[in-house]
């Protein structure tokens, strides 16, 4: 920005207080970036790929750069806080997208009534886009927060003119078109690309007849069993409070995997999944579980620690007894002890309405627990 000022002509007086003041709102901004990266709370497997946020910000900033030679009913700043969202998180989002907004106007310095309106337009898309599931429907939030920015477009024109002209509607209109086309190429990248890439992979490794698996089975049958059953609770449970199924599952099928080279470590595991190329949230599933102090982020992992100690502490009690008749709701009671004392969950995404559903799930499902004597 200091160049860019530079060059127009601009002042020192007249750059240095712009400059105090982006620096102040990078320092936040960058705060904010680095506890997300932290704590792991990027969406859609974002930390795993933060080099896409990166790439997406820089596209950004040119963004903002170009539009200096454009009427404000041209800014795309749908776009940008969409792919900033969904590229990150809800309020990195926010986070970018003020400061890129901010950036904006101190380059043009436009009407307040414009900042305020392009900020609403950036928080609605925000909003709407920084809470998809995992099934990814987008067109709902996309119809919406177009139509709110069509509105804001006419308003903020009709405040700042005084007036409304056919320019006026020609100007939403290309924006609207534009904005519908970027946000829709951006979100169909993120669907094939990222969240439904490793969908084929998962469907290959979750196959009980897939070669490791195969092998687990005739090498160690007690690890195989234990690994088919907790893949069960996994993907049960996943289901129920609308976690990565496939995920979990596999995180249930391959958690100890490590043993079939020694040592159930995360080294070993690591070394396998690596040679059949599991999918990077599955590694980092693994290393969530596995490491040291573990502490669990992803709600996929703390559902495969629970389906572990839930399957371990049944099979442990029938085999001192087969015949015995087990009240299942207290094992559950002291396994959510054990874990929620350890800490492990003090920075989980899971929430106490989704640890009460894991709590029933495993209450009631009495049946399935013969299976395991």
């Amino acid at each position: 920005m200091l160049s860019y000022e530079y060059i127009l002509g601009s002042t020192v007086a007249q750059i240095l207080p712009k400059f105090i003041y982006l620096s102040f709102f990078g320092l936040v901004f960058g705060y904010l970036f680095l506890l997300a990266v932290r704590k792991k709370s990027f969406s859609y497997y974002n930390r795993i790929y933060l080099y896409r946020f990166g790439i997406v910000f820089a596209v950004s900033t040119c963004f903002c750069l170009l539009q200096v030679y454009l009427p404000f009913m041209l800014w795309m700043y749908l776009p940008i806080a969409v792919m900033l969202t969904v590229f990150s998180c809800l309020q990195i989002g926010v986070a970018a997208f003020l400061y890129l907004l901010f950036f904006q106007c101190m380059l043009q310095s436009p009407q307040t009534i414009v900042f305020f309106g392009f900020c609403l337009i950036g928080l609605i898309a925000v909003m709407l886009f920084g809470y998809l599931d995992e099934e990814f429907l987008f067109g709902v939030p996309l119809f919406v927060s177009l139509a709110f920015e069509a509105v804001m477009l006419i308003t903020m024109n009709l405040v700042t003119e005084q007036r409304l002209t056919f320019d006026t509607f020609l100007y939403t209109a290309i924006n609207i078109f534009i904005s519908f086309f970027v946000i829709t190429m951006c979100l169909k990248y993120l669907s094939f690309h990222v969240l439904h890439k490793n969908r084929d992979k998962y469907q290959e490794i979750n196959d009980p007849e897939y070669e490791l698996l195969a092998r687990l089975k005739k090498e160690n049958p007690k690890a195989y069993f234990h690994a088919v059953h907790t893949a069960y609770f996994s993907e049960k449970i996943a289901k129920k409070i609308g976690a990565d199924e496939l995920l979990a599952k596999a995180g249930g099928y391959y958690h100890k995997i490590g043993k079939m080279r020694g040592p159930q470590n995360l080294k070993n595991a690591l070394a396998i999944a690596d040679e059949h190329h599991f999918p990077p949230p599955l590694k980092e599933l693994l290393k969530e579980y596995g490491g040291k102090n573990t502490v669990l982020r992803s709600r996929e992992a703390a559902i495969v620690v629970f389906a572990d100690a839930m399957v371990s502490s049944v099979t442990f009690l029938f085999e001192k007894d087969s015949s015995a008749t087990l009240d299942y709701e207290k094992i559950v009671n002291v396994v959510f002890q054990k874990q929620m004392a350890g800490g492990i969950l003090d920075y989980c995404l899971l929430t106490m309405e989704e640890l009460t559903v894991i709590r029933k799930t495993f209450v009631e499902d009495t049946l399935y627990y013969d299976f395991l004597r």
